[in-house]
């Protein structure tokens, strides 16, 4: 299921088993952290929610996509 909203993408996350990741394009990136990449504001915003999943990101400009990977288990928050 492609991810369109900050509900999936914690579903997404909550469901990751420690060590996989979860990509997002910019384009979806930009969506759910506005304005996206790369904006300070936006970063410190997926910074935070990553850091609520039990997850770490890693911006990659040349594939154009930030990922998303689990290193915590049992994160995760209700929206």
């Amino acid at each position: 299921m492609p991810i369109t909203s900050l509900e999936l993408l914690s579903e997404r996350l909550a469901n990751l088993p420690v060590g996989q990741r979860a990509a997002l394009p910019y384009s979806v990136y930009g969506l759910l952290f506005p304005p996206g990449e790369p904006d300070d504001d936006a970063r410190v915003a997926a910074f935070n929610f990553a850091r609520d999943h039990g997850c770490v990101i890693e911006i990659q400009p040349g594939a154009r996509q930030v990922v998303f990977t689990k290193r915590i288990v049992g994160h995760g928050r209700p929206f």
